[in-house]
């Protein structure tokens, strides 16, 4: 949220109430400031469709308003009237299309402002159900099941771990009223007349630790349970444009956490289309199993003698270390340090493979920092960040002694730091 120091900005100033959400065929102009001109533009349309719709900036899925009125670069922000009040936001066009924008509707607006005014001006975010689903169309598929007659609802194929849907839904069960809503054999329900949308649109409407009521079709009943909803545990994170990169340097290879905004600095605006495939499915679809983890990848070579061969290897996710599998960037980085063997083996996706020598590695990385002028071998706080291997070293009766047994060579590069 945005404002200004001095409250003489505001004076004479006729605030416009946010409010409704105008109906289909309807006329809305768009004001803004787009390319082309240093004077406000205000531009007019009609609501052609109102439908859960993907949002860019976000990578998720909100409720939105299609309009016909012109939205280009510039426009973004910018209030879309109806009368003497404000319904909704502009922010997106289709470039694949003509004169195809879209509004961030009033109740995404409130949801917003509501969430900042629960949790003292921190944005949350839209709550997720934790489910994966498929449609139930098909008549046989609730003939095989037993629904009664005239009963609907989507069948449910996955729950994610890190939802309390988990521990309430199960794979198989019929999802057929959320909240007390109808849900349709298509996943829909009777947003307003001759307008149905995605129940989608009903779970986002929640704050997180909302309690709602699912009813579901079970082993040949109906059941009415409670489940707790969240915001999104997305595996790789969308909004981290705020936080400054984290990192670990070990034999010249360098290793981050897989972020929206890392490919996006690699791959351009249009990573989704240039980045590897593995890359962008976790990016767009996967969700974390535990609390703390991350897709960590090997970002790319500082090139010596110890790493001959492996210069090429960028944009890869590092799967384990010496046969354990890589939590997060922080359990990477203690999984390397406490490596008792002589070589390390690192096991990448596309079942690639690198052998490193543990005691040459550690002698050879203050030169390669000062080589590439890095001042340090990694970012600030990561050995202190938490990880399965840490819960491990506090419990064990020697972990002062096991984590800081060093060699000599170890302790230069410490100090050199």
């Amino acid at each position: 949220m945005l404002t200004v120091d001095d409250d003489e900005f505001w004076e004479d100033v006729q605030p416009l109430e946010i409010n409704g959400l105008p109906a289909m065929q309807e006329s809305v102009m768009v004001v803004g400031f787009p390319t082309g001109g240093d004077n406000v533009c205000v531009t007019k349309g009609v609501v052609s469709r109102i439908d859960r719709s993907n949002y860019s900036h976000g990578r998720t899925t909100l409720l939105a308003i299609q309009v016909d009125a012109a939205i280009n670069s510039g426009n973004s922000g910018g209030p879309v009237l109806l009368g003497d009040h404000v319904v909704g936001i502009a922010f997106q066009c289709l470039t694949s299309g003509e004169n195809i924008g879209y509004i961030i509707p009033v109740p995404v607006i409130n949801h917003f402002l509501e969430d900042l005014e629960r949790n003292g001006g921190k944005y949350t975010g839209f709550c997720e159900l934790g489910v994966s689903w498929q449609s139930m169309e098909n008549p046989d598929m609730k003939l095989a099941l037993g629904m009664p007659r005239g009963m609907t609802g989507v069948y449910i194929t996955k729950t994610e771990p890190m939802y309390d849907a988990s521990s309430k839904l199960r794979a198989g069960d019929v999802l057929t009223h959320f909240n007390g809503v109808e849900i349709a054999d298509d996943g829909t329900f009777l947003f307003r007349e001759a307008v149905r949308i995605n129940f989608g649109h009903l779970v986002s409407q929640a704050f997180h630790g909302d309690e709602a009521t699912c009813k579901v079709w079970r082993d040949g009943q109906h059941l009415t349970l409670p489940v707790v909803l969240s915001t999104p545990h997305q595996l790789v994170p969308v909004h981290s444009h705020d936080v400054k990169p984290s990192y670990f340097i070990y034999a010249g290879l360098v290793f981050t956490p897989l972020t929206s905004w890392y490919l996006r600095s690699v791959y351009g605006a249009d990573w989704s289309c240039k980045a590897p495939i593995k890359l962008v499915e976790k990016a767009f679809a996967a969700s974390m199993k535990q609390t703390g983890e991350e897709v960590v990848v090997l970002s790319k070579v500082l090139a010596s003698d110890i790493n001959a061969g492996y210069q090429d290897i960028a944009n890869i996710q590092v799967l384990s270390v010496n046969g354990q599998k890589v939590a997060n960037l922080a359990h990477l980085a203690y999984l390397i340090k406490t490596c008792q063997d002589k070589f390390v083996k690192l096991q990448l996706e596309w079942s690639k493979v690198l052998f490193i020598d543990h005691q040459k590695a550690t002698r050879l990385l203050a030169d390669i920092l000062e080589q590439n002028s890095i001042p340090a071998a990694h970012s600030k706080k990561l050995l202190d960040a938490d990880h399965p291997g840490k819960a491990a070293v506090a419990q064990a009766p020697d972990a002062d002694a096991a984590t800081d047994s060093c060699s000599e060579n170890e302790a230069a590069v410490v100090c050199k730091l």
